[in-house]
């Protein structure tokens, strides 16, 4: 008798970690959406799960750009990547306030397969970097 397991998931998705420059928030229908670097053709599994991915904002002080920088006005914000269809949203309506253009978003449990299942070519878009940390150079 041979058992065999596959984790999926389980053990691989608290792995990796996406993260994504904010590059503009806006207001439609009442509702106000920051669109991020990037999308669901590098993190498929919201889209895909129909889940909001878990997130975190780092504020960036430093704006480089001779053009007012975009800022929510309101205390909840839809994280939309660039791609041009509506299903291309990370997470709905998260707690982000005062999120601006030039932030950086994290979106934890990024590992297993987000990034395998994803569309990477999509549109010609640029593919993300990818960084890897080993514990005895980490830190951990």
């Amino acid at each position: 008798l041979t058992l065999r397991i596959e984790p999926g998931r389980a053990l691989t998705a608290y792995c990796g970690w996406y993260a994504t420059e904010v590059l503009d928030v806006k207001r439609s229908h009442g509702e106000e959406f920051a669109v991020v670097r990037g999308g669901t053709h590098h993190l498929r599994t919201p889209a895909t799960k129909g889940h909001d991915q878990p997130c975190s904002v780092l504020k960036v002080d430093a704006w480089p750009h001779p053009w007012p920088r975009s800022a929510a006005d309101g205390e909840q914000v839809t994280l939309a990547g660039q791609l041009c269809t509506p299903k291309d949203v990370l997470a709905r309506r998260v707690p982000a306030p005062g999120l601006r253009a030039g932030d950086r978003v994290v979106f934890s449990l990024a590992g297993a397969y987000a990034w395998n299942i994803s569309h990477h070519d999509f549109l010609m878009h640029p593919r993300p970097g990818f960084h890897f940390l080993h514990p005895s150079t980490a830190g951990l």
